[in-house]
């Protein structure tokens, strides 16, 4: 498709001017009180301020223990309905969904016949990465909801469909399935066979880092091999290439919560004395041995994010770089007789579901130390992120610069700017139907199990 020469020229100059805000900004700052020289920022699906405050006060989460110590922190509040595809392209656009367009788990297809999962192409606003890449920041995208099928960047993107929940990564999602039919799952395309052995050699996450593996059931050990397949993947792309952004998402908390909170919850009575507070209880006993084998799961993918972050914070200097986790919710119980908005077009009583509070730690480089009052909306986190760049925010965004957030020191080097717009289409074309994939079915499928679809 050629690009219109006026869509063509605003794109150019709003380029041109954050180029000359960075470079007005590299002349008049000093050393500490620059831009970070890379970000890496980890989304946590699900991941719960709460539970991470009990894990912390128990010594389990020692990498988690040195964000809070050494950068700022604070909760996200998102808007019902708390949907994670939803709330990521609001977390990376800096727009509210009714802006950006994905405003659910599945739209009709084209020929309004059935449902079919959200696609990158129902984005009508640019991603925080395309704007950052355009500004000359070289880029890394790892994993993150609605990102396929794949869209040109300057550094490289693995999409969310880049493998099939199954253990050895093979060609197919589910028997009959063919996975090589689906394209423009990476940029560059192929990418996927690059890390490939790091993939297969589990080569930074492998089954001791969850001692539990041997357990799971065939669901969730395929979705803890699809998160650690993401993870090998991200950690080899960031060592060969080291993009000066990079992102990383992690899903499996959330999955571990749908499927297990309540034996979570039970353990954590049983052997932490924890409250249960509204949970109801179980309709039978459980098995003899089952709290003991289960119970733990849950927080061990919480260890399992600790470790994450762990490999990053070795391979930064927070005097010059930096790092932000953020999650799209939480996870809690709620009181009998509450009726949630839990999928598509589909609303029912809930004795645990998703929060509206996640977490956001942000520490090194431009960020201050100590905890922030309020909490963050999720359209925030992009001029979040464009301002520790030093680049101008959109006057279209909905979210403003948590300017609390950063060192009184930087902001006095590196004011927040402003620009129009980086978008080169005015208010964006009408939502076009999702791009339609062999894997439709088996998508459906999972986010049936996780409760979101009938």
């Amino acid at each position: 498709m050629r690009i219109p020469f006026h869509t063509k020229s605003v794109r150019f100059a709003a380029t041109l001017a954050t180029l000359a805000v960075v470079l007005a900004g590299a002349a008049c700052s000093g050393g500490g009180d620059s831009p970070p020289e890379r970000l890496v920022l980890i989304g946590l699906d699900g991941a719960d301020p709460g539970v991470i405050d009990v894990l912390r006060t128990r010594g389990e989460l020692p990498n988690f223990d040195r964000l809070f110590e050494e950068g700022i922190s604070t909760v996200t509040d998102v808007d019902e309905p708390v949907f994670s595809p939803v709330i990521w392209t609001t977390l990376f656009t800096g727009c509210r969904p009714e802006k950006h367009g994905v405003t659910s788990f599945t739209l009709p297809s084209a020929d309004s016949t059935r449902r079919v999962p959200v696609t990158s192409n129902l984005r009508r606003r640019r991603t925080l990465w395309d704007i950052l890449g355009s500004s000359g920041i070289d880029v890394g995208v790892v994993g993150h909801w609605v990102t396929w099928p794949a869209e040109k960047v300057n550094g490289f993107l693995l999409t969310n469909y880049t493998w099939p929940p199954s253990a050895p990564f093979e060609k197919e999602w589910t028997p009959g399935a063919e996975w090589d039919t689906v394209g423009r799952r990476t940029y560059p395309d192929r990418l996927d066979e690059v890390v490939r052995p790091a993939v297969n050699a589990g080569r930074y996450f492998a089954s001791e880092h969850f001692p539990e593996i041997d357990r799971l059931d065939p669901a969730l050990r395929h979705y803890l091999d699809k998160d650690f397949a993401y993870l090998n993947a991200g950690m080899a792309l960031y060592d060969a290439r080291s993009p000066h952004f990079f992102t990383q998402y992690m899903e499996s908390i959330d999955f571990f919560e749908h499927r297990l909170w309540m034996i979570h919850r039970l353990y954590e009575n049983r052997y932490h004395d924890a409250p249960l507070g509204d949970l109801p209880p179980l309709d039978k006993p459980l098995p003899p041995g089952v709290l003991e084998r289960i119970g733990p799961m849950v927080a061990q993918t919480y260890r399992l994010a600790d470790r994450l972050i762990g490999l990053f914070l070795d391979r930064l200097d927070l005097e010059k770089d930096a790092i932000v986790v953020v999650s799209d919710h939480g996870f809690r119980d709620w009181p009998p007789g509450t009726r949630l908005h839990v999928g598509d077009g589909k609303y029912e009583e809930m004795p645990f579901w998703h929060s509206r509070h996640g977490i956001l730690l942000a520490a090194g480089g431009p960020f201050r130390k100590g905890k922030a009052d309020g909490a963050v909306a999720p359209e925030q986190l992009t001029p979040l992120i464009l301002a520790a760049f030093g680049l101008p925010v959109g006057k279209d965004m909905d979210g403003a610069v948590r300017r609390d957030l950063f060192r009184k020191e930087f902001l006095e080097a590196h004011p927040v700017k402003r620009i129009d717009s980086y978008e080169s289409g005015g208010k964006g074309s009408p939502a076009p139907a999702p791009v339609e994939s062999p894997m439709d079915d088996q998508m459906r499928e999972m986010l049936k199990s996780l409760g979101y679809l009938d």
